[in-house]
């Protein structure tokens, strides 16, 4: 049996981190390369072939220079209760980890790392605003060894009082005999996606254009815009004959634009399920002590590890697509905004509330995940008038405007005008009813979920003492209506309830404080 590395001294990463350390060097200076082409980057190529020539291999020999001083002053050690990390050829920077703080241990593996049996290793701490550490092209040992170390640092440390990150020490788990007997014990898997799953969930992506696809390949809106212009003035008038003859001559180029509508709705569908299967191919939800972890990819596997007591809040959506297969995409967001969202492809609903539960514990009982569900209450109907004047009040007035500017008053722009508000008005109405018909929520003494969505169904489920601020704010129109909108600001985003009662909105407001300032919990 092969000896396991040596990670508690200075070591250096493998000689195939130069690879990460170009791209990163390249990515430093991609805001020099748009300026140069701003302004005229393509007239150099062009006019320039000569200092091009003396000039490429110079850049091309600095990128690579700097990426080889970068690897070579580029060490890490893992002691017993932190990982110390070493980088920088002018500026030097000195990263010291204690192990009991390590929140998640993401791991990324290129096609080549799949077969050099190489990871990259992200390490998120606790309060941090994104990736800590990040260790290219590491020994998959090191891996093994770094979460091994981890378990035992979080198990040995301080506990967080009464958080949810203490349960696994209530199951009295055994300590680690080592790094891979550590891994395999703790690991418990909770889901795995079959290949067939890839493709529905590759034709989700088709849902996202099929209206725009359709609308600008199949109708044709040339003609009736002549002729309604024509009837008010604005362009040459032309008759209903001359609309449906059009029409008649144009039916051989309506199919071949049908055709093409169809060919490109099949090509991303393809493009769909070929990016399903690359980037969710054997995907895997594992539960791992206090963490979630998923696992997943064709060429690259890439690992994303959320810690239970660092979940902010968990997103359940459902698009057009989803609904016909019946099915759900789950995101769990940890409470930094930079940190990978661990994301669930696709799941049922049965599946969605056990993970609901499971996340939030004993709390959060009266929640719910799913859309339908009948103990999500609605807003009050005011909620329809404000939101249909807001996005119909601008178009409605803008191309009258626009005409009155263009041809002055007359009997023709009157009618074309009364005829745009209303029409205006009618579509913004229906898409407020719409809106308002999605809209809902549900709290209890712990938590809150709110649905919201168009077309696409969500729902955010989050306990309030996760909360990062919360306060009530009220339009005229909610004034006048005793309503109020309560804003609960979480660490990734602000998630509103509109058009509930004002009473209600302060009640809950002071509660979820309460609950913020009470909580002694790290969040």
């Amino acid at each position: 049996m092969a000896k396991s590395p040596d990670f508690g001294r200075w070591r250096r990463t493998t000689p195939f981190a130069i690879v990460f350390f170009i791209r990163d060097t390249i990515s430093q200076v991609n805001t020099w390369g748009q300026l140069l082409a701003s302004f005229g980057l393509a007239a150099l190529l062009v006019r320039a072939r000569p200092l091009l020539a003396r000039v490429l291999p110079v850049a091309i020999f600095l990128t690579v220079a700097v990426a080889v001083l970068r690897y070579w002053f580029f060490r890490f050690r893992l002691e017993e209760d932190r990982i110390l990390i070493r980088k920088g050829v002018l500026r030097k920077t000195s990263i010291d980890l204690p192990l009991d703080r390590v929140q998640g241990i993401n791991l990324d593996r290129s096609l080549t790392d799949r077969v050099l049996g190489l990871v990259t290793v992200r390490v998120d701490t606790a309060g941090s605003d994104g990736v800590e550490a990040r260790i290219p092209s590491a020994q998959a040992a090191f891996a093994d060894q770094l979460r091994a170390k981890v378990g035992v640092a979080k198990r040995e440390g301080p506990a967080v009082p009464g958080g949810e990150g203490d349960a696994g020490d209530a199951r009295g788990e055994a300590p680690a005999t080592g790094p891979r007997d550590s891994a395999e014990s703790s690991k418990e898997v909770i889901m795995k996606l079959p290949a067939g799953d890839m493709v529905r969930i590759g034709l989700e992506l088709v849902a996202d254009f099929l209206p725009a696809t359709l609308i600008f390949f199949v109708y044709d809106p040339r003609s009736l815009l002549r002729y309604f212009g024509g009837q008010y003035g604005f362009t040459e008038p032309i008759g209903r004959d001359q609309v449906a003859s059009d029409y008649a001559t144009g039916l051989a180029d309506l199919i071949f634009r049908a055709g093409v509508a169809a060919g490109t709705v099949t090509l991303i569908a393809v493009g769909g399920i070929y990016s399903a299967f690359r980037t969710y191919y054997g995907f895997t939800l594992f539960r791992e002590r206090t963490a979630y972890r998923t696992r997943g990819g064709l060429f690259s596997l890439k690992e994303v590890v959320v810690e239970s007591a660092k979940i902010q809040q968990v997103r359940l959506s459902q698009n057009l697509v989803a609904r016909c297969f019946r099915r759900f995409r789950l995101s769990i967001h940890a409470a930094s905004d930079d940190v990978d969202v661990l994301v669930v492809p696709l799941l049922r609903a049965r599946m969605a509330e056990a993970l609901r539960s499971e996340l939030f514990g004993h709390e959060g009982g009266g929640l719910t995940l799913l859309p339908r569900n009948r103990a999500l209450v609605r807003v009050s109907p005011q909620y329809i008038r404000a939101r249909a004047l807001k996005i119909g009040i601008a178009p409605a007035v803008a191309l009258p405007a626009l005409a009155f500017a263009l041809e002055g008053p007359s009997v023709g722009w009157a009618e074309l005008s009364a005829i745009w508000i209303l029409a205006c008005l009618l579509v913004s109405g229906l898409i407020a009813l719409q809106s308002w018909r999605r809209l809902g929520y549900v709290h209890d003494d712990d938590g809150m979920a709110i649905r919201s969505g168009f077309v696409e169904s969500k729902v955010d489920a989050f306990l309030f003492r996760k909360a990062q601020s919360v306060k009530v704010t009220r339009s005229p129109l909610q004034r006048r209506k005793g309503l109020a909108t309560l804003e609960v600001g979480l660490a990734g985003e602000v998630l509103r309830v509109p058009y509930v009662d004002h009473g209600l909105a302060c009640r809950l407001r002071d509660y979820i404080l309460y609950k913020i300032e009470t909580n002694h919990r790290w969040h």
